[in-house]
């Protein structure tokens, strides 16, 4: 049996996979119920308080649900982009190790010169 201080049995990549679709069912459940919550808030908003025609309020709903869903995409987009990298074998891989190549030397005057 396993010790206290070790924690259950789960490989590292089968969490990271869990955590992975975890994240993927958050973002699904956010896309379907935000803009929805945008759209009937805004119609709901717009009609209550204020006198504009049905077509405008349709058109602001609209927008608002629009934007809703692309700040969602974004969000999603940022995190997956500064998530943390692993090797094969479950690793961190540190993004801020890799040197960069260095630059070419090469210049005009040289290109030209026979070598023999």
């Amino acid at each position: 049996m396993a010790d206290a201080d070790e924690g259950p049995l789960i490989p590292r990549q089968t969490k990271m996979a869990a955590y992975a679709l975890g994240k993927l069912f958050l973002f699904s459940i956010a896309m379907f119920t935000l803009p929805f919550i945008a759209f009937f808030g805004v119609a709901h908003i717009l009609t209550e308080y204020y006198p504009v025609d049905k077509f405008v309020v349709t058109v602001w709903s609209v927008i608002a649900a629009v934007v809703v869903v692309n700040f969602i995409i974004c969000v999603y987009a940022y995190q997956a982009y500064h998530e943390k990298e692993y090797d094969e074998y479950g690793n961190e891989i540190d993004q801020h190790s890799y040197s960069d190549p260095p630059p070419l030397t090469t210049e005009k005057s040289n290109l030209n010169l026979k070598q023999d």
